[in-house]
């Protein structure tokens, strides 16, 4: 998509921060150099959180329909907060996927995909996951790692080992040969494949790897947000099944109330009640 001539680099400069300091966090400096310079972006919401970090909004840099980035950006919350009815009502809007040009393609075929296989339509998932793979584009590294960490839980929920596997080595592949400040931005998508190859080790009966995969996606998850507690509540699930596998039972007991802590301080009704269902059998007493 194309974007105003020079709209993004007159804006940083007019608050005289940096392309490094205007990247960080959002993605790695020479996108925002490739974007600065070719007045064009291809991924939907590095440019809103651009905009938002740059005091902009996204009309006063593109001519596009807003809403849709508004749509696309709120799905994936829902989806993140595990309210996938509402993420399928909006992915389904005849509205939004009217409004859709080529270059959103990818990723609003991940969150379908995501959607899909939540609600176990494994063959959907797959299919919209080899779409969403055969259109993102080279530079679009987290949505890539995105993919392939779908595509391993996809298998992963097949019971196809081997396959799940290959997906997740495929991602964290791709993890390891960006730079760090780039890891570091994406620390939220490489905490959830951590996460989905902890699932995967836990599945072949190798509590040890699980548990380091969840150790290592629980140390980079950063300060939470609204959804990152979503994230934490499974992790520390996780890392409580991990704990009983390798009979650490007090490890497996601070788990489960960091459970409950991280839905506390989620401020999420329904979490807040799926955890204490979930404690209730083995906590009643805290709960």
């Amino acid at each position: 998509m194309k974007v105003l001539s020079g709209a993004l680099k007159r804006r940083r400069e007019q608050l005289g921060i940096s392309q490094a300091e205007a990247a960080e966090g959002i993605c790695h400096q020479s996108l925002l150099s490739r974007i600065e310079r070719l007045d064009e972006v291809s991924n939907i919401t590095v440019l809103q959180k651009l905009c938002d970090r740059l005091q902009l909004t996204v009309s006063d840099v593109a001519r596009m329909d807003n809403r849709m980035l508004t749509t696309l950006s709120v799905v994936r919350q829902l989806i993140e907060r595990r309210e996938i009815e509402q993420a399928a009502e909006a992915l389904e809007n005849p509205g939004l996927m009217s409004r859709i040009p080529v270059f959103a393609y990818p990723e609003y075929n991940v969150l379908s995909a995501r959607v899909a296989l939540a609600e176990n339509r494994i063959a959907d998932a797959m299919q919209l996951l080899q779409l969403a793979l055969g259109d993102v584009e080279k530079h679009q590294y987290e949505l890539t790692v995105e993919i392939f960490t779908e595509m391993g839980a996809t298998w992963l929920a097949q019971g196809e080992h081997i396959n799940a596997s290959e997906c997740f080595e495929r991602a964290r592949g791709i993890i390891h040969r960006l730079p760090r400040d780039v890891q570091l931005s994406m620390a939220r998508v490489i905490a959830h494949t951590n996460r989905h190859r902890a699932e995967m080790y836990l599945a072949v009966e190798d509590p040890q790897r699980a548990m380091e995969r969840v150790t290592e996606a629980i140390g980079i998850l950063p300060a939470p947000e609204v959804t990152d507690y979503h994230e934490m509540v499974e992790l520390q699930m996780l890392r409580s099944r991990c704990a009983d596998a390798l009979s650490l039972e007090e490890e497996s007991t601070n788990a489960k109330m960091l459970v409950y802590a991280a839905a506390e301080f989620s401020k999420d009704a329904k979490l807040q009640d799926d955890v204490k269902q979930y404690l209730a059998p083995v906590m009643p007493e805290e709960v």
